[in-house]
């Protein structure tokens, strides 16, 4: 029986060692369902983003709130601030007229006494109105008002102003031979340009001088 049994193996055996066996060998990390699925840690990830992205809003909105907050404020101290100072120079000005006016005010009582006297023919007169005039000057001295005379003096078209043409062979051309009023400046600052006539050349000088020759 026994070698019945290795004559019935034999061939089959045979068969087999005679035949080629394919074996295929299969990743199984490389198929289609483990790339489609995504990796956990990933998915944390993005979930733990978001919490992060809502807090960075809230910090930038507060911010922003605060910086408006502190912009209004300054905006309403700097306006606070613009109509202090209209304020203070508006009533700096009428102060300061009002002492100018005080300050002309004995002026003013020295004129009236004076006019009291027109009639006085001892000189008394002339003297008094000479007197108001020096205290009238020297109250706009303090102030800082110098007058503008100028008298001789070459025309300036910055100081004075010219109304008049004079022929006057005595003196070169372009200067100040006559004084209508007299101008003021209060410090670097002009009041008043003067009013004065200039000279020019001569009419038929040299005409004349031609026909001499």
């Amino acid at each position: 029986m026994g070698d019945d049994r290795e004559d019935n193996l034999g061939p089959r055996l045979g068969k087999v060692e005679n035949d080629e066996i394919e074996i295929e060998f299969v990743d199984v990390d490389d198929g289609p369902a483990a790339a489609e699925e995504p990796a956990p840690s990933t998915d944390l990830a993005a979930v733990a983003d978001e919490p992060a992205d809502e807090d960075e809003v809230a910090k930038l909105q507060a911010e922003l709130d605060r910086v408006r907050d502190v912009y209004l404020r300054k905006l309403a101290e700097f306006d606070n601030f613009r109509k202090r100072v209209e304020r203070e120079r508006e009533e700096s000005r009428r102060f300061g007229a009002e002492d100018f006016i005080r300050d002309l005010l004995p002026v003013i009582d020295n004129f009236e006494r004076a006019l009291q006297h027109t009639n006085d023919e001892s000189g008394a007169f002339r003297q008094g109105v000479e007197m108001i005039a020096k205290q009238l000057g020297d109250t706009l001295a303090r102030r800082g008002v110098v007058e503008i005379n100028p008298i001789g003096q070459i025309f300036d078209p910055e100081r004075h102003e010219a109304v008049q043409r004079v022929e006057d062979p005595s003196q070169p051309p372009g200067t100040v031979s006559a004084v209508m009023a007299k101008g003021y400046m209060a410090g670097d600052r002009l009041l008043r340009p003067a009013i004065v006539g200039v000279t020019v050349a001569v009419q038929g000088r040299g005409d004349a001088a031609g026909g001499d020759s």
